[in-house]
């Protein structure tokens, strides 16, 4: 059996199929992308809010909030964070990469 080289036209169609799957990837990257960064704000926001609860009625007998840095429940939120954006950083340094091959 022998063998011929790809036509142009052969390695034309596979060139756009390649770029349609980076497109499809692309897309799926962006989508991820502003999932997690839906999810990052929506922790930040959370940790936020409960971390400047307001007072009901200020006295002067009444001292102001008090931060405590070990609470359990805001480091996990701030791991979460982390976590969420170092993976936010890895699809960008992915979709980077595809861009330059696209």
């Amino acid at each position: 059996m022998t063998h011929f080289p790809p036509s142009a036209c052969q390695a034309s169609l596979r060139w756009e199929m390649e770029a349609e799957e980076i497109e499809a990837i692309l897309e799926k990257i962006w989508d991820l992308h502003d999932k997690i960064s839906d999810a990052i704000h929506s922790v930040s926001k959370a940790h936020f809010l409960s971390s400047t609860k307001p007072q009901e009625k200020p006295s002067k007998d009444q001292g102001g909030f008090v931060f405590m840095k070990e609470c359990r429940s805001d480091k996990d939120e701030l791991s979460e964070a982390r976590s969420l954006n170092a993976i936010r950083t890895a699809l960008e340094n992915l979709e980077d990469h595809l861009e330059f091959y696209h």
